[in-house]
């Protein structure tokens, strides 16, 4: 989906909504751009300027809506771990 496309399916899903918790979580996230949250923590980042490029930014995009739908590969912490402890000895 293009970016304008996206932008206006939310338009319109935020114009249908009659949901004040949702508007609120959604509003309370756009208000937070620039803090980061974590079980038990938060903190700052550079604010949207970003080291990634926007073909960079597009390849995570893609991998996140594939995790979304189910379809994206995935493994567990422990397979992960394993296969770093394998390749690189820590």
């Amino acid at each position: 989906m293009e970016i304008n496309e996206l932008k206006i399916e939310l338009l319109k899903k935020i114009l249908a909504s009659n949901d004040i918790r949702t508007l609120d979580k959604l509003n309370e996230f756009l208000s937070a751009e620039n803090t980061v949250s974590e079980v038990g923590e938060e903190y700052k980042t550079e604010g949207k300027n970003s080291s990634l490029s926007p073909e960079q930014w597009e390849e995570l995009n893609r991998r996140y809506q594939e995790y979304l739908e189910g379809k994206g590969e995935s493994e567990s912490l422990e397979a992960f771990n394993q296969k770093i402890f394998e390749r690189y000895g820590f």
